[in-house]
């Protein structure tokens, strides 16, 4: 269906603009993000494929701008708008998650799941904290494979060092989105923990994301401390 064949109360901008956002459809929102369709297919039509394509946007954080271009009508700067949506996401989650306040575990969970839990390769990361429990920083300590990533547990420390953290969490993504840890996982958390027994630096936590799920070594009792 056309914008133009909509009545003028009923088309996404305008309702948007009279009852606000929430008031829409995911297919509207999605036509006011579009702004327009192509020649053959109109912005609704459009707006319905990109829904479909998406599993009705489960599977929107994993869509990269080449992914929407695969998307029948959807070309550079579409695909652009699309994927600058995901990731303006992925920045409102991290600035919450960062506050200048005692970390909240879910909030830096859904960062950590955001920016890493449909990449490709393996990242090993950590999130650094003072004595108060609020966020230094965050760094990337690896990069590996589909199916691994060897973190060297020294320079995990050193890092932690030169951020001068009272304690760390580190995260670790699992390409297949199997967050089940491995024996090499388990392996590591314990290195990790022990390392940091004896520098003085508490290890909070050693999460596992994968797509939309995690995996605490904390919780699951794969720590000494618990």
């Amino acid at each position: 269906m056309r914008v133009q064949e909509i009545c003028a109360e009923q088309r996404p901008r305008e309702k948007a603009l009279q009852q606000g956002l929430r008031s829409l459809s995911d297919v509207e929102l999605l036509a006011l993000m579009l702004g327009s369709g192509t020649r053959n297919r109109p912005v609704m039509d459009l707006a319905a494929d990109v829904l479909k394509a998406t599993s009705n946007l489960a599977d929107w954080e994993s869509f990269t701008p080449a992914s929407f271009m695969k998307i029948p009508g959807i070309r550079e700067v579409k695909a652009l708008h699309l994927a600058a949506a995901v990731d303006l996401v992925r920045r409102i989650k991290r600035a919450r998650a960062f506050r200048s306040r005692p970390f909240v575990f879910n909030e830096v969970l859904e960062w950590c799941q955001l920016e890493f839990g449909f990449s490709s390769r393996e990242h090993f990361a950590a999130v650094f904290l003072d004595t108060k429990g609020r966020i230094l920083s965050s760094r990337v300590l690896s990069v590996g494979t589909q199916t691994e990533s060897l973190v060297s547990i020294k320079g995990a420390f050193r890092a932690a060092l030169e951020e001068n953290a009272a304690s760390v969490m580190f995260f670790h993504n699992h390409p297949s989105q199997d967050v089940s840890p491995s024996p090499q996982d388990i392996e590591t958390t314990r290195a990790l923990e022990e390392a940091g027994c004896t520098m003085g630096i508490d290890v909070v936590d050693h999460i596992i994301v994968g797509g939309s799920d995690w995996f605490s070594m904390k919780l699951s009792g794969y720590m000494k401390g618990e």
